[in-house]
């Protein structure tokens, strides 16, 4: 049973000095303890040095870090990354909070967590329907296009071979440079400018 630590910046100018001091503090070896600098709004899958520090890991192992955001400032990639340790006997330290996740102080915390992941992932939802919903107010076309019926697919293939151009075409057909691309690309390779 070991015990690692994750010291982490945002930039180069920074310095992990106070996070490596807490480590050392709280009995985590200098030798355990990692450093990587990133931004915290990279989700943990994107760090290859936590990545490679999760790998090592084993049953029983700690993992401590000085403060929650050094894992990440999105509430719901925190909470998948500390749930999946928790999944393999691995807990987390975290040492501003004093939490340990392997105790009930823990389990309450991970609670309190998985309703702010909640809470977080209801706003991005509130704003992607509010959103959507100002999309349409402004006649702005949602979706996916319709299929090309034959008739426009060989309109199109007719026209690119004319010499038309993917943009042109579009808007003779009134449909995207994409779906134009899309139906006629077996007919003419290359790329439109």
């Amino acid at each position: 049973m070991e015990r690692y630590g994750y010291a982490r910046v945002s930039t180069g100018k920074q310095t992990t000095d106070s996070q490596i001091t807490d480590l050392t503090r709280d009995g985590v070896s200098d030798c355990h303890i990692i450093q990587e600098t990133v931004s915290g709004a990279t989700d943990w899958k994107s760090r290859p040095l936590l990545r490679k520090l999760i790998r090592k890991l084993r049953t029983g192992d700690t993992l401590t870090v000085a403060k929650l955001d050094r894992l990440g400032r999105n509430a719901v990639d925190v909470l998948s990354l500390i749930e999946r340790l928790k999944k393999r006997g691995i807990s987390v330290r975290i040492l501003n909070f004093g939490v340990d996740t392997s105790g009930s102080g823990g389990a309450l915390f991970l609670l309190l967590l998985a309703g702010f992941a909640e809470f977080e992932r209801n706003l991005i939802r509130e704003r992607v329907i509010a959103g959507l919903q100002t999309a349409r107010e402004k006649g702005v076309r949602l979706g996916r296009r319709p299929k090309l019926s034959r008739a426009k697919i060989a309109r199109a293939r007719h026209l690119r071979k004319q010499g038309f151009s993917i943009t042109k075409i579009g808007l003779i057909l009134n449909v995207s440079r994409m779906t134009v691309w899309r139906s006629t690309k077996e007919v003419t390779p290359g790329s439109d400018a």
